[in-house]
């Protein structure tokens, strides 16, 4: 193994294939509000992982998060079945629908034990994280010990750090995994005193906003054993998510954690 440290070997451009990386949270197809490049297929995905050396990614493709919930889900299981343990897909729950329907969804791929983690966006589904229709979410992660994804920000009153903190507590054994907990210090706020409160809360770093400083103002506070590698891969090229932990003040160690041990770990990789 190189003894040059890992901000070394990224000044010189390589590709460490020795470190375990797993991008928490991606997408995957188009979506009409970015440039998706070359439409977010699961094979440009996996070609723009190979370029820097990510071992897997963890997807929820935008129709989940938009439209289209039942088929999205098809689709990222289908990208997972052409490329095995690159692709891992989330199980994405739009609680606008019927619980009925939302149940028999959770169920089919329960029976196919295909189900490794839940995505949720209170946001895009115009529900708040409490809402009625995201419980069987909650209640079979908490059976199964499984993560759940949620996109947040800062003063988010759908889906706030403090709401997700409130369903932790509710749900003990579900892990809630905070999306773009450092998109910014007022967000890097809310997301450390959520995790503080509760063990089982994880912080994803996914963002584009990159301040100086703030991740490792995170680390600080709450440790590296809780916050996740994260670059909403493909709208957003993973090279500088990757840059940004490879060359912060982080040890060595407490960037192997981030990147993808604390993943693997938690997603049973």
């Amino acid at each position: 193994m190189s003894e040059l440290t890992l901000a070394e070997r990224c000044r010189q451009g390589d590709v460490l294939t020795d470190v375990t990386v797993i991008d928490c949270h991606c997408h995957m197809g188009p979506y009409h509000n970015f440039n998706i490049p070359e439409g977010g297929s699961p094979e440009s995905m996996v070609h723009a992982m190979d370029l820097i050396g990510t071992t897997a990614c963890v997807v929820s493709p935008h129709l989940c998060i938009g439209p289209g919930y039942r088929e999205g889900n098809r689709q990222v299981m289908a990208a997972a079945d052409k490329f095995p343990g690159r692709i891992i897909p989330y199980v994405t729950i739009n609680p606008n629908y019927p619980l009925a329907e939302i149940e028999a969804e959770i169920a089919h791929w329960h029976d196919l034990g295909r189900i490794v983690a839940f995505k949720i966006h209170p946001q895009l589904h115009g529900a708040s994280a409490s809402h009625p229709g995201y419980a069987p979410v909650y209640e079979y992660a908490h059976a199964h010990v499984l993560p759940i994804l949620s996109h947040s920000w800062a003063g988010d009153n759908l889906g706030g750090p403090a709401m997700l903190a409130a369903l932790a507590a509710k749900y003990p054994k579900a892990s809630f995994l905070i999306a773009h907990s450092a998109s910014g210090w007022q967000m890097v706020d809310e997301a450390c005193a959520a995790a503080h409160e509760q063990p089982r809360v994880y912080l994803d770093l996914t963002g584009s906003v990159l301040l100086r400083g703030l991740l490792e103002g995170v680390i600080e506070r709450i440790g590296a054993d809780r916050v996740l590698f994260g670059t909403d891969m493909p709208f957003i090229d993973p090279r500088a998510g990757l840059g940004r932990v490879l060359m912060s003040g982080l040890s060595d160690a407490e960037k192997r954690l981030v990147l993808g041990l604390n993943a693997k770990r938690l997603f049973g990789l």
